[in-house]
C-alpha cells in the first residue's frame, strides 16, 4: 500500500506515503485542475512525476478533500483557499506532508545517505564531535541534517548557515523521541521543538517554532 500512515497530534496532522508506484499507476487516481495539469506536463523526469502525484494524493487523503498547492517565491508551499500551514518533504522511499495551524517544517531522509564528507558544512564543531563519538554515527548525522532542514523550512529567514546558526544540544538518539534546537538570526534566538522517528531506513523529523 502506498499510503502508510496518518498521525494526529498536538502539532497537527502528519501523513506518510511510500513511493512504491509509478507515475503511470498514480495518474488515473488524481483529478487534475487546469493549473496542475500544466505543471505536471512540464515535468520530464518520471521520479518527479511520481513525487508530484503522491504528494497531492497524500494531501487529499489527509484533508478528505482536494486542495491545491501553491509555491511562494522562496519555494515555500502554501495551500490555496485552506487555512492550514503545510510542509512537504520526500526521500527516495517516502513522501511526507505535515499540516498545522502553527509554523512548521518537516524533512525525511534515507539514513544510508552518504553525507559524512559534508558534515562540517551543517554541523557545528560541538555537534560534529558528538556525532562522531556515537556508535550509530551514520543515522545520527542524517538525523541532525534532517532536523536542520526542518527548521530551515519552518523559519521565514533566508540564507541560514546550518553549522553556525542552528544548534542542537546533545540528546540520546533512540527509535523515536523529542529534542530541542535553537536558531540564531539577526541577534534573536528562536527555540524549536522537534519530533523524530526512524522508519524503514528513513528518519522523519518535524518541528514547530
Amino acid at each position: 500500500m502506498p499510503f502508510v500512515k496518518k498521525i494526529n497530534n498536538d502539532i497537527g496532522t502528519l501523513g506518510i506515503w511510500k513511493l512504491s508506484e509509478t507515475a503511470s499507476n498514480l495518474v488515473s487516481k488524481f483529478n487534475f485542475s487546469t493549473k496542475e495539469k500544466g505543471e505536471f506536463t512540464k515535468i520530464k523526469v518520471d521520479r518527479r512525476k511520481t513525487e508530484y502525484l503522491a504528494t497531492r494524493l497524500l494531501l487529499q487523503n489527509l484533508l478528505k478533500e482536494k486542495a491545491e498547492i501553491k509555491y511562494l517565491g522562496s519555494g515555500k508551499p502554501i495551500l490555496k483557499e485552506i487555512q492550514k500551514n503545510i510542509s512537504i518533504s520526500h526521500s527516495s522511499d517516502f513522501v511526507v506532508v505535515l499540516l498545522s495551524n502553527n509554523q512548521i517544517g518537516i524533512d525525511v531522509e534515507n539514513t544510508n545517505r552518504n553525507i559524512k564528507k559534508i558534515a562540517n558544512r551543517f554541523l557545528s564543531e560541538a555537534e560534529l564531535k558528538h556525532t562522531q563519538k556515537l556508535e550509530n554515527w551514520q543515522p545520527a548525522t542524517v538525523l541532525y541534517w534532517s532536523a536542520k532542514e526542518a527548521i530551515f523550512k519552518c523559519t521565514e529567514q533566508q540564507g541560514i548557515q546550518f553549522n553556525k546558526q542552528i544548534f542542537i544540544p546533545s540528546f540520546e538518539i533512540i527509535n523515536q523521541g523529542l529534542f530541542t534546537a535553537t536558531l540564531t538570526c539577526n541577534n534573536t534566538i528562536t527555540n524549536y521543538k522537534l519530533w523524530y522517528y526512524f522508519y524503514e531506513n528513513n528518519v522523519i523529523v518535524y518541528c514547530v517554532e
